[in-house]
């Protein structure tokens, strides 16, 4: 059985960890989109209209790794990850900014990062 978007696009991450994720942005036909030139935005949230605590771009660790195929990977460095234990909601969408206006498209809406204690202390 499918399951809703949100579901299948949680994410689990342990603090100070450095996480990567593999995005494929298809299309609402299910191929996938066409990247060149694209922007990709990512933004981790404590809530809905809540306080931001993580943003990515294509200008900082938001990676097109093959335009063509849609593929894409956010990386979340020690530092993004260095936040309280607890369930956090993202979104990505990508902007297509050469059409006027810029046409944007959600890619993942309101999903969860679920960010876990880490065993061992890294702190120095």
């Amino acid at each position: 059985m499918p399951q809703p978007a949100n579901l299948m696009n949680k994410i689990y991450v342990v603090q100070q960890q450095t996480k990567t994720l593999l995005v494929t942005v298809k299309t609402s036909e299910g191929a996938p989109a066409n990247l060149t030139n694209a922007k990709l935005y990512m933004t981790v949230r404590d809530k809905v209209g809540g306080t931001v605590l993580i943003t990515k771009t294509t200008d900082d660790d938001i990676a097109i790794t093959c335009a063509e195929d849609g593929q894409a990977t956010i990386t979340l460095t020690t530092e993004d990850t260095d936040i309280a234990t607890g369930c956090y909601l993202y979104d990505v969408w990508v902007e297509y900014p050469q059409t006027t206006p810029p046409t944007r498209h959600p890619v993942v809406k309101h999903a969860e990062m679920i960010v876990e204690p880490a065993l061992t202390d890294f702190t120095p």
